[in-house]
């Protein structure tokens, strides 16, 4: 008998609660649930590698319980070019036509064939905020899929192995190790699929329908989605909803339902982070996108290429980076509404561009989705280690605003927010999102409506035109090419109010001081029209999170376990990092501890958290090229906080 004493130790004499957990058979892991406080030795937690399945995901649901709601994940693995991402897509489609409320997961690698592929798709018929930490069924379609979605010695980043049920083909996949607790439920899936088509790609099809039959969903609904998937085409519509319906009718011929989901007739959208982020820019007037294609930040290229010329779009691929900012700059000086974007070797070519936009003054939108660095790094993975690299880039001293949207619906928020802030402004805004954000989907409920704000314009009344007028505020009146009587020259060059250079040999130091102050007080009106920093379950929180960007969803749901077991945490998200809220201050007085969580090494946020407000943190980061996991982070955060360990007795 293995016995595993899960728990903290006494903080502040504090009375803490702990689980025995039981484990008489190993193979059967059926767990026997009781309190208990813990005495004796204490070893790591790494030290439990040696029982043979990941014990975390049961402290999880036992002790981290937090499903009130009923929800279900579903991964599909296998290969690149095995269509994993296609299977994946349908499938969510599927839970959204069913009512049920969607957030997915894609891994991939970069490469056309081969390598290892997985979509997870969590649905539940409440709200969900990020990918989970279980897995309850898996399509494996090839054997490498099913040894690595089952082994509870294989880590995926955080993410958990199968503790459910496992489809897969039997005339593909044969002399492989069983786990215990799983139930494996073979589909001669590509047999089903010679019937209808020789693509081999159609077996996925087929392994949808089973997966659909597994839940107890409506068929009909999938057969909708087949049909909205393949464009009403109608030989390849029909094939691959006979394949479905065949697995859908031999899975429920030979297997039982494994959990039936509660579905309704709500009308719920999916989009994906980088789509939304694209979609917000449209919705705010944008009218001319500059990009060279570099992954993460294509999913919003594609999306305009996709939808942008119905709502009169221009875009443009120029042959590098350089180009792109520098027209985008053009075309904002020219008074249309643009933007770029790349990641962050894309915009290292950037760089000088930040600059001429802030030193000229005319608004931009810059669109940065981070992936793991330095150099190429990992293409297909995500990490957010770009912050410094954005609120340095340029030369010298600069106004630039940075704002980092934390979910889907942030994004097309934000994105909009962005436009108006760099009009007003008249400055560089920066909207910094993540692979992981930028492409993975979730359910929606966006607000098309805005308003437009375009700042201070000049116009042909104007009797003494100076477009860097000295103000109060440093906002000074743009105008555009071509407006009568409000001809002025614009630099990159340092400038007075008319916009004449100020030359080396006759360089005025009242003029600079002027100059540099005007471009840079403008932040401070900023500052004051900043809404407030968005909190989560602060009222009586001792300890807090500071996060921002796509680990939101992960940190809310750590969170809302750890309260669940009595711990009194909340969390700040940062959706405008630069310059920082002063009300941030104010919400960290008094916490007993403050830690910031990073999906990269150095923990760039909790540097500048430091820095801004000279508190005391502790960071806590993650850089595996994968995003958190909220089991894992709801562990790591109460040993953080309580030193908290884990003891083992045989």
């Amino acid at each position: 008998m293995i016995k595993v004493f899960y728990g903290f130790y006494i903080v502040n004499n504090r009375p803490l609660n702990y689980l025995l957990l039981n484990i008489s058979c190993l193979k059967s892991r059926k767990f026997h649930i009781s309190k208990f406080v813990l005495s004796g030795k204490i070893y790591l937690f790494r030290q439990l590698a040696k029982i043979n399945f990941r014990i975390h995901t049961k402290i999880y649901t036992a002790l981290l319980n937090t499903k009130t709601m009923e929800e279900i994940i579903v991964r599909i693995g296998g290969a690149a070019g095995d269509g994993v991402q296609s299977a994946g897509l349908t499938l969510e489609k599927t839970f959204s036509r069913s009512g049920l409320y969607i957030s997915t997961y894609n891994y991939y690698q970069s490469l056309i064939r081969g390598g290892e592929s997985w979509y997870q798709v969590r649905a539940s018929d409440e709200k969900v905020r990020n990918q989970g930490s279980g897995l309850d069924v898996l399509v494996a379609l090839n054997a490498d899929a099913l040894e690595r979605h089952t082994n509870r010695n294989i880590n995926e980043g955080g993410a958990s192995p199968l503790n459910g049920i496992a489809i897969y083909d039997p005339g593909t996949i044969h002399n492989f190790k069983k786990y215990d607790g799983i139930t494996y439920c073979p589909v001669p899936m590509r047999d089903i699929a010679l019937k209808f088509d020789a693509n081999p790609l159609l077996k996925n099809t087929v392994a949808l329908g089973a997966v659909i039959a597994s839940l107890g969903l409506d068929f009909n609904v999938f057969s909708g989605v087949i049909e909205k998937v393949f464009n009403k085409k109608g030989k390849l519509v029909e094939s691959n909803i006979n394949a479905a319906k065949e697995g859908y009718e031999y899975y429920l011929q030979n297997y039982k339902v494994y959990r039936k989901l509660k579905t309704s007739n709500k009308k719920l959208y999916t989009i994906g982070g980088g789509d939304a982020a694209a979609l917000g820019a449209i919705n705010a007037g944008m009218q001319m996108y500059f990009a060279y294609p570099m992954t993460p930040a294509s999913s919003f290229l594609q999306f305009v290429a996709t939808h942008g010329k119905k709502y009169h779009v221009f875009l443009k691929l120029t042959e590098d980076e350089i180009s792109a900012i520098n027209a985008a700059i053009g075309a904002n000086y020219a008074g249309v509404r643009a933007a770029t974007g790349s990641s962050g070797g894309g915009f290292a070519l950037m760089t000088e561009g930040v600059g001429l936009s802030a030193m000229t003054e005319v608004p931009l939108v810059i669109y940065e989705a981070q992936r793991p660095g330095p150099s190429t790094g990992l293409p297909t993975k995500t990490e957010q280690g770009d912050l410094n690299q954005v609120l340095g880039a340029g030369q010298g001293d600069m106004p630039r605003i940075v704002l980092a949207p934390g979910t889907v619906k942030e994004a097309f928020d934000l994105t909009k927010e962005a436009f108006n802030l760099a009009e007003r402004f008249q400055l560089p805004v920066f909207v910094v999102t993540d692979l992981y954000l930028a492409e993975h989907d979730e359910t929606v409920d966006l607000d098309l409506s805005y308003e437009m704000d375009r700042g201070l314009l000049a116009d042909a009344s104007e009797a003494d035109y100076k477009r860097y007028e000295y103000t109060e505020n440093g906002i000074s009146k743009r105008a555009f090419p071509g407006q009568p009587g409000l001809m002025h020259n614009e630099d990159s060059d340092e400038h007075n109010e008319y916009g004449a250079v100020v030359s080396d040999a006759i360089t005025d130091p009242t003029q600079r001081k002027l100059s540099m102050e005007k471009r840079m007080k403008k932040l401070n009106l900023y500052i004051k029209e900043m809404p407030p920093t968005p909190t989560y379950k602060m009222e009586d929180a001792e300890y807090v999170v500071i996060q921002w960007g796509s680990t939101k969803g992960a940190v809310e749901e750590a969170i809302d376990c750890m309260r669940k077991n009595g711990t009194k945490i909340g969390a700040i998200e940062i959706t405008h990092i630069f310059p920082m809220n002063h009300d941030i201050k104010k919400l960290l007085a008094g916490k007993k501890k403050i830690i910031v969580v990073e999906n990269n090494y150095s923990g760039q946020l909790n540097g500048l958290i430091r820095k801004e407000f000279l508190v005391d943190t502790q960071f806590l980061g993650k850089y595996d090229g994968e995003a958190f996991f909220p089991a894992d982070l709801a562990l790591s955060l109460e040993e953080m906080i309580f030193g908290k360990k884990i003891k083992v007795e045989e």
